[in-house]
C-alpha cells in the first residue's frame, strides 16, 4: 500500500509540472513595430516599409488619396524633436498626413496585417503623434490594399491622443488598417497586437518524457497492486 501511494504521488507531481510548463508556453505577448526604429529625419526612399519585429512582419504603404482610391506616395521618416516623430510621407506639408480644406484625407498611410492576423494576433492598436490643438486623426479598414475602405470611429481622435495607443475598432476584420487626417495634420508612430505564441516541437520534449514517465509509473503500480 505504501508503494501505491508513493507512486501515485510522483504521478501527480509529474502532472502538476507539466501543465504549468504548458502555461508557460501560452502567455500572451504584445509586440509593437516602431514606424521609425532609428528616428531617422529622412525619405524612406520606397512607397513602401516593412517591419519585423520577434518574426512577425506588417507592411506600411504610402498612398494620396482620392475618392478612397490610393495612388502610391513615397513615405518619410520624420524626426524632428519632441512628439513630432513617426512615418509620414516626402513633399506633403510638415511631411505628415494631411486634409483639404473640406477636411477630406488627402494621404492615407495604411498597415497590411495580414501575416500577423493569420498568426493569430489579437488586440491590435495604433499610436499617433504630432496631434495639437485641433488636430485630430482618424481609422479605416479595408481587405483591399490601397483602398480606404470604412471609418472605423465614429468621432476622430484628437490632442488627448497624442502619442497614445488607441484600440482598432473591429480589430481582426480588415486586413489593412490606414491611419488618416481628420483636421490639419499628423503622424502614426507605432503599431502593437497581442499574440500567444505556439510552442515549438523542441519545446514540447519534456513535456512529452514527463507524460510518458507518469504512464508507466501508472502501469507499474497496477502490476503491483493486482500481483
Amino acid at each position: 500500500m505504501k508503494t501505491i501511494q508513493t507512486n501515485g504521488r510522483l504521478k501527480t507531481a509529474l502532472l502538476i509540472v507539466c501543465s504549468a510548463f504548458v502555461g508557460s508556453q501560452a502567455w500572451a505577448t504584445v509586440v509593437t513595430w516602431d514606424l521609425n526604429p532609428s528616428n531617422q529625419n529622412q525619405a524612406v526612399g520606397s512607397s513602401s516599409q516593412t517591419y519585423t519585429v520577434s518574426g512577425y512582419s506588417i507592411t506600411a504603404s504610402g498612398y494620396d488619396n482620392s475618392g478612397g482610391v490610393g495612388t502610391l506616395h513615397d513615405l518619410f521618416f520624420k524626426s524632428d524633436g519632441g512628439d513630432e516623430i513617426g512615418l509620414g510621407l516626402v513633399n506633403t506639408l510638415h511631411n505628415e498626413l494631411q486634409v483639404d480644406g473640406n477636411g477630406n484625407p488627402l494621404q492615407f498611410i495604411q498597415l497590411d496585417l495580414t501575416s500577423i492576423l493569420a498568426a493569430g494576433f489579437t488586440n491590435g492598436q495604433i499610436q499617433v503623434a504630432s496631434l495639437q490643438t485641433n488636430e485630430s486623426f482618424s481609422l479605416f479598414g479595408s481587405n483591399t490594399l490601397g483602398t480606404l475602405g470604412t471609418k472605423l470611429n465614429s468621432t476622430p481622435y484628437g490632442s488627448a491622443f497624442d502619442l497614445q495607443f488607441v484600440s482598432i475598432p473591429d480589430f481582426g476584420t480588415y486586413k489593412f488598417i490606414s491611419v488618416v487626417s481628420s483636421a490639419l495634420d499628423c503622424l502614426p508612430v507605432a503599431f502593437q497586437a497581442t499574440v500567444v505564441p505556439i510552442p515549438e516541437a523542441t519545446s514540447l520534449i519534456p513535456v512529452v518524457c514527463l507524460i510518458m514517465a507518469a504512464t508507466a509509473f501508472e502501469a507499474r503500480r497496477r502490476r503491483r497492486a493486482t500481483a
